[in-house]
């Protein structure tokens, strides 16, 4: 357990892990194709998109941030090949994938503007998007990653409730199902480097949490979105502390570790801030049953 060695001697560490979980991801993974779930013959006639708002707000964000290749891949890939290199390209063509089959069915479904979509995907595919906590940085990366699958996963999981279309649900359990086997990959390499190297891990985990912002915020139209995304409940505060955050850590077992060294302070700190969220949740709860309060009030006036 060292604090101190360096981001490619981790990826070296890690490499019995990474190799391990590609084998279990290429057993447990399920090979689909867009055109065998969602083709534009199945929607001819109808009149409307069942999808809300909010519903088509979240699925564009998704693609949009799907199809968006990570800067951090460039980084480290360059210096570790074997397993890593394999998983890299693999866990890029499902998220192509998964960017092409919700492309192929907002068009089918007629919720969006085809021309104005392809403008967007073309606009982030050319200028890009990443978040601060990408980089160079592997252990940063990874944590990142691991949580905005995590969100992904949810906010799909949601937003297949506000489709109202059986095609629908089944296209974005396809995509769940494989980012649950994504989070999984990540969650066991960030356990795996919590024993390589425990302080600098925490220190990693620490800094990603106190710095997340949701995917693609800074995509055209993303505070708009974000608010459909949040007011019809597919994503806000509580689900990230509740659903991602929680969850993450005490897989980890962040709080129950003795060998962090200088990571310990990061820990405290880490610990400091999920109280925060915890006070932020708890009052935007109470705001929100407040408006309820005087809505119906006034309908009953």
């Amino acid at each position: 357990m060292n604090n101190d060695i360096g981001q490619f001697t981790v990826l070296r560490e890690l490499r019995p892990t990474i190799e391990s979980n590609l084998a279990r991801h290429r057993a447990e993974s399920v090979q689909w194709r867009p055109a065998d779930i969602v083709r534009a013959e199945m929607y001819w006639g109808a009149s409307a998109s069942t999808l809300t708002e909010a519903a088509k707000a979240a699925l564009v964000t998704n693609l949009l941030v799907e199809q968006n290749i990570p800067l951090y891949r460039r980084d480290t890939s360059s210096g570790e090949g074997g397993a890593w290199a394999s998983w890299i390209a693999e866990w890029s063509s499902e998220r192509t994938r998964h960017a092409e089959a919700v492309t192929d069915y907002l068009v089918a479904t007629r919720s969006v503007d085809p021309t104005a979509l392809g403008r967007a995907r073309a606009q982030c595919m050319t200028v890009g998007f990443d978040s601060p906590m990408n980089g160079a940085h592997l252990l940063r990366s990874l944590v990142q990653v691991a949580i905005e699958v995590s969100v992904s996963s949810i906010c799909l999981r949601n937003t297949a409730d506000q489709c109202h279309d059986p095609v629908g649900d089944r296209l974005l359990g396809c995509i769940v199902a494989d980012q649950e086997l994504h989070i999984t990959f990540f969650e066991n390499l960030i356990s795996a480097a919590l024993d390589v190297a425990p302080g600098l891990t925490v220190t990693a985990i620490t800094e990603v949490v106190m710095n997340f912002q949701l995917p693609g915020t800074n995509l055209p139209g993303f505070a708009r979105s974000a608010m459909l995304i949040e007011r019809d409940g597919i994503y806000d505060l509580a689900r990230h502390l509740d659903e991602v955050l929680r969850p993450m850590l005490a897989q980890w077992r962040v709080f129950e570790r003795t060998d962090l060294g200088g990571g310990a302070r990061r820990r405290d700190q880490l610990a400091d801030y999920l109280d925060h969220l915890d006070s932020q949740t708890a009052a935007t709860a109470r705001s929100h049953a407040h408006v309820r309060e005087h809505a119906n009030a006034l309908r009953a006036s």
